[in-house]
């Protein structure tokens, strides 16, 4: 029996190898890749989910990994190292060898990403390997629970939630109030519930910081958080499995990530702004900010605002980037697999180029002068420049894509 089942996982890991051969040979798209991967992986966990458990070890060094045989990850000496993986091989969902193995294969790309990204990456599937996303464990408990402090003289909010979405508004006066809506996994009643929520939540404030933080796993803890309406020092915020949503608030500094979830940042206007997710859109809408990094894995990036200097990279996604700045500097966004579109005005000096090494080059400025331009086998390229007199500053744009096509517009005029 025990044969037979190696014999399956060698075919599952063949059948994985094709999927993955035809995202790169461009036959099917990275969602389809995925999907199928999906698929592939919901199937052998139906048939036996032990086998396939792939550990992927952010400590192991690439020699280590060159050194493995790459065709027969279920020899003994790979069980072993699974089990030593302190039991983070995939037991539930998505957490399976699709993903992973989708990332493994995307290595490559990701090194132009950054290497801070992959870091983040790679924890946060370690850590969304641990819980699956939506009820591991069959009966569910939900509650409200509401939390008061005095926020007079908050300057600095740190959150960090391992389950769950957060949402941060502001108020009126100088209070702050926490709602949590929480949904709990593994007690009977609702009296042990909340205490476990409790338990595990930290909210709280000393000289000029607000912390928040729930690391539980079992529980998953839905946040709206009201402030007072004013400059904040810095908003940091960290999630796991959550979307993050904030309107309407300043800050100098403004740095979120999530693993999984989208990010929505509405009418803030900060100093610095920095957002990587995993699996999860991120749309900055109406966004003033001197600097502005945007990260994604899966997911678009779309930006819009009074924002000097852009940056935005994303492996399986679209860009749209569009800023409104009297006197921007920079626009720099690459994408791996996606689109990218970017509007930018018509009245300031340019100097730019696009790349795609497959993907189309669409050049909508009519008054630019072309420097140069390539065409060759999976390398376009179009350089670009234009002179105004007395224009206030000189926008630079570079847009890349792999396999996507890069488009560049006149933001349509605000007062026609």
């Amino acid at each position: 029996m025990h044969h037979h089942s190696t014999q399956e996982a060698k075919e599952m890991q063949n059948e994985r190898k094709r999927i993955l051969t035809m995202l790169e040979n461009g036959t099917i798209s990275t969602d389809e890749a995925l999907t199928l991967l999906e698929a592939l992986s919901q199937n052998d966990s139906a048939n036996k989910p032990a086998d396939f458990s792939i550990d992927v070890n952010p400590s192991k060094t690439q020699d280590q990994a060159q050194k493995e045989p790459k065709d027969e990850p279920f020899t003994e000496s790979g069980k072993e190292e699974q089990s030593k993986g302190k039991g983070q091989s995939a037991k539930y969902g998505w957490s399976g060898t699709s993903a992973e193995e989708f990332m493994e294969d995307v290595r490559k790309d990701l090194t132009n990403v950054g290497d801070q990204f992959m870091q983040f990456m790679q924890s946060a599937v370690q850590k969304v390997k641990q819980f699956d996303m939506e009820n591991p464990f069959g009966a569910s408990t939900t509650f409200e629970h509401k939390m008061q402090k005095d926020g007079k003289d908050l300057e600095e909010l740190i959150v960090d939630i391992d389950n769950g979405k957060l949402s941060i508004v502001p108020g009126e006066g100088d209070e702050i109030s926490a709602v949590f809506s929480v949904k709990t996994f593994t007690s009977s009643s609702e009296e042990e519930a909340k205490q476990e929520f409790l338990e595990k939540l930290i909210f709280v404030k000393d000289d000029q910081t607000l912390r928040i933080s729930s690391n539980s796993k079992t529980v998953q803890v839905n946040t709206v958080l009201t402030i007072p309406k004013k400059t904040y020092r810095k908003i940091s915020v960290r999630l796991l499995n959550g979307g993050f949503d904030l309107r309407n608030l300043e800050a100098e500094v403004l740095r979120v990530k999530t693993a999984n979830g989208k990010v929505n940042v509405s009418y803030v206007k900060a100093g610095e702004v920095d957002i990587e997710t995993l699996n999860g859109e991120i749309r900055l809408l109406s966004l003033e900010s001197p600097k502005v990094e945007t990260q994604t894995l899966n997911g678009l990036i779309y930006i819009d605002g009074k924002v000097k200097d852009t940056q935005a990279r994303t492996l399986n996604g679209s860009i749209s980037v569009t800023t409104t700045h009297e006197t921007p500097e920079k626009v720099d966004v690459k994408s791996v697999g996606g689109n990218i579109e970017l509007y930018v005005p018509s009245s300031l000096s340019l100097v730019g180029s696009i790349t795609s090494t497959i993907g189309s080059l669409n050049l909508k400025l009519p008054d630019v002068e072309n420097t140069s331009n390539q065409d060759q086998l999976l390398h376009r390229s179009m350089n670009f420049k234009k002179e105004v007199q007395d224009s206030p500053s000189t926008l630079h744009v570079f847009a890349e894509s792999k396999t996507g096509s890069v488009i560049v517009c006149y933001s349509p005029d605000k007062n026609e």
